[in-house]
């Protein structure tokens, strides 16, 4: 892909700005997390964890515009001569998932998330007193959400020093790639890091490393960057979100040597993501028995990291061991329990 000149950035920035404009007191909302257009005039947030509906309006017009100009940043042809009618980026501070109509059948659908913007730290996910202004209130949020114990994070913090393999896995918006970003940070800064995403969201804070994002206009897909992650000479690899036949690929190259990878997934529990780590391995054509990657899966992943939000609050609700498999089970060991 050609980058795009600066100027024409900045240009195309400006032109996002004012096509935004009815959203501005949104976006600039330090304690509003993430804003979603269900259709025209129909206009709501994520504020503290909990959904409202607000009174801004935001026509038909407007959204086909800031759509048309958010797939010419990220190079993709969205709605314009048959392209595409689904655009999914990152962009600097923001992550950005759009549905033209026909397809959204209320209208042109847009939902802007905003990423943290500053890089945490495991002890940031230490209880924290709470900040007198809005601003450090919308800093410290994520912090106060995951309330564990330093010696879970200290379990953690060993994992990752000593290279095991981790799987981050929850439902939708809880956490999981802040938590990620959380876990690349205690890494060496001798390490090398090949990071693959889809789309990007990953803040790396390190001086060797390499970032790949999937393109579903070019026909990239996860899987074959996984694949090629591998002859760029990794000390880790870390995949943003695991979907498809990438996990077998993935479970192969801890298997082989590549250890202290980090992987995030969807998934209802701790237990759950192992079994649905297996159903994205069978994806992949492989042929193998359940059982046969079961115990694949038993080899190489050392733990799993399950986070949840209850009542609008992230947290962490169960850590455990994968000790092995047997008897149709994994072999696990509850490290800790909300």
């Amino acid at each position: 892909m050609v980058c795009m000149n600066p100027d024409m950035h900045q240009h195309l920035s400006l032109m996002l700005r004012d096509s935004l404009n009815p959203l501005v007191a949104l976006l600039d909302d330090p304690m509003v997390r993430e804003v979603m257009i269900n259709g025209a005039d129909d206009v709501w947030v994520e504020r503290a964890g909990c959904l409202h509906k607000t009174e801004h309006a935001f026509s038909s017009h407007e959204a086909r515009n800031a759509i048309h100009i958010l797939g010419t940043m990220a190079q993709r042809d969205v709605g314009r001569h048959n392209g595409p009618s689904l655009l999914d980026a990152a962009f600097s501070g923001m992550r950005v998932s759009a549905v033209l109509s026909p397809i959204a059948t209320k209208g042109h659908a847009l939902c802007i998330r905003k990423l943290s913007g500053a890089l945490r730290s495991l002890s940031d996910y230490l209880p924290q007193t709470p900040s007198a202004t809005s601003a450090q209130e919308a800093q410290n949020l994520l912090s106060k959400e995951f309330q564990v114990g330093a010696e879970p994070l200290d379990q953690l913090t060993d994992w990752v020093k000593y290279r095991k393999n981790i799987l981050v896995s929850g439902g939708t918006s809880t956490g999981k790639t802040t938590f990620l970003n959380a876990l690349i940070k205690v890494m060496s800064c001798s390490d090398r890091i090949i990071a693959i995403e889809d789309p990007r969201e990953l803040t790396i804070d390190l001086p060797n490393y390499v970032t790949f994002e999937a393109n579903q206009t070019l026909g990239v897909t996860v899987r074959d960057l996984v694949r090629q992650s591998l002859r760029f000479r990794p000390d880790r690899i870390v995949v943003g979100e695991v979907r498809g036949g990438e996990a077998f690929d993935l479970i192969q190259a801890m298997n082989t040597g590549h250890d202290g990878c980090l992987g995030t997934l969807h998934a209802n529990s701790a237990q759950d993501a192992l079994h649905r780590l297996e159903q994205l391995v069978m994806q992949s054509g492989v042929g193998l028995a359940i059982e046969a990657i079961a115990r694949h899966i038993s080899n190489c992943i050392d733990g799993v990291v399950h986070l949840t939000r209850r009542n609008g609050v992230r947290q962490i609700e169960k850590l455990i061991s994968v000790e092995g498999y047997g008897d149709g089970h994994y072999q696990t060991h509850v490290l800790f329990s909300h």
